[in-house]
């Protein structure tokens, strides 16, 4: 998969909101988009980092890839993958 339109992320907020925790979420989003690389992380590692997305669980980062490296990305059309960290 790549990218995420505008509605995909309005589910994800949506699933990060109904989600009772971060692996909760992880699980749904691994469920609804079958090619998205989702990976959860300790909000430590991306402290210093602004989300893409605020949800009820989790802190939502998006991912892009050129095909060998990961970084973040502010674009969902660009995104690859999420990271997802637990809100505290």
């Amino acid at each position: 998969m790549m990218g995420l339109s505008a509605d995909d992320m309005s589910v994800l907020s949506g699933l990060g909101n109904a989600a009772p925790d971060v692996a909760a979420l992880a699980a749904a989003a691994r469920a609804r988009w079958n090619g998205l690389r989702v990976t959860v992380v300790d909000a430590l590692d991306v402290r210093g980092e602004t989300p893409a997305l605020e949800t009820a669980s989790a802190d939502v980062f998006l991912l892009g890839s050129d095909g060998h490296c990961w970084s973040m990305t502010s674009d969902p059309a660009a995104a690859s993958g999420v990271m997802l960290a637990a809100r505290s």
